[in-house]
């Protein structure tokens, strides 16, 4: 039969009752991605929506799991949860399925989790039920799916990159452009509460849009950590971002000479190498997730 994905792709996939699942246990990675600073661009089409600008990927994360099941659901963690996401996702499979995802990161808080989310069900999906699609096909779906759900424009072409991604021209998988930031650390970082993302994502963009593209021009003349972090910080003040208890931790961590900025969009601080701990914080600590090779190749 032919499934139709997101209103753009069309993908054959055998309909036959008797479905051949993998007969191995199922455990799929997919990092968090912060961004440090970002510009929306939103088309009719999901594909061609997306966002410019750059941050990093985490070797913190969400690790998934998953069976066949009567209905679909997601647990995180052990609780079920409810996204739009995940729905639209769900509703794209020929087969239901229980996602399970285990993850210390809070939902809402500027890690990219509904990217991870899309990334992980598809591909758990794919690996349970012996399922044709592409890595250009699972980025495709995750991708338009969370542009679709208003919950994230670049997290997912990051996501499926790692390491530190710069999006050079926005949107999906033959749409958006992706170079990077040759550079591996430790990361520390604090989360406070959350933010509502599609909220931010449906007001007057053109704001945002004009600060990005500036950070961006920045950063490609001197693409190190050092400079994402300043010019994330700096987009950080321009936007008003900050509520006063990130302000706080970042300016701390700045007056000791220490990299921090916020993470786009979440009330969470993330500095560079020992930033945090250096003030007295008790941070999360991780490192930049740097693989062999991009988890998805979609060039």
């Amino acid at each position: 039969m032919s499934v139709k994905l997101f209103f753009f792709l069309e993908i054959e996939i055998d309909s036959h009752p008797s479905v051949t699942m993998s007969s191995y246990p199922i455990s799929i990675f997919i990092p968090a991605h912060v961004s440090l600073f970002f510009s929306p661009f939103l088309s009719s089409n999901p594909l061609k929506s997306g966002s410019t600008g750059a941050g990093i990927t985490l070797s913190d994360g969400l690790t998934f799991t998953a069976s066949s099941s009567k209905e679909s659901l997601l647990t995180i963690s052990g609780s079920e949860v409810h996204m739009e996401v995940a729905n639209i996702i769900f509703n794209s499979l020929p087969f239901p399925i229980h996602v399970e995802a285990q993850t210390s990161l809070p939902l809402g808080s500027g890690f990219g989790l509904s990217g991870a989310v899309a990334l992980g069900i598809i591909s758990s999906a794919q690996t349970l039920f012996n399922l044709s699609f592409s890595p250009v096909d699972i980025v495709r779906m995750a991708h338009s799916a969370d542009v679709s759900a208003g919950t994230g424009l670049g997290d997912v072409m990051s996501q499926s990159r790692g390491g530190v991604p710069i999006r050079v021209q926005p949107g999906g998988p033959g749409y958006g452009v992706l170079d990077e930031i040759p550079e591996t650390t430790r990361i520390e970082y604090l989360s406070f509460n959350s933010m509502d993302t599609h909220t931010i994502l449906s007001g007057d963009l053109s704001k945002l849009q004009s600060m990005g593209s500036k950070s961006l021009n920045s950063l490609l003349q001197n693409p190190s950590l050092d400079s994402l972090f300043d010019l994330g910080y700096k987009f950080t003040l321009e936007t008003n971002f900050m509520t006063p208890i990130v302000e706080e931790a970042i300016n701390t961590v700045r007056d000791y000479g220490g990299k921090a900025t916020m993470a786009m969009l979440g009330e969470t601080v993330i500095s560079l190498e020992t930033g945090l701990s250096d003030v007295g914080y008790a941070p999360n600590i991780c490192e930049i997730y740097s693989p062999e090779k991009p988890l998805f190749e979609i060039n």
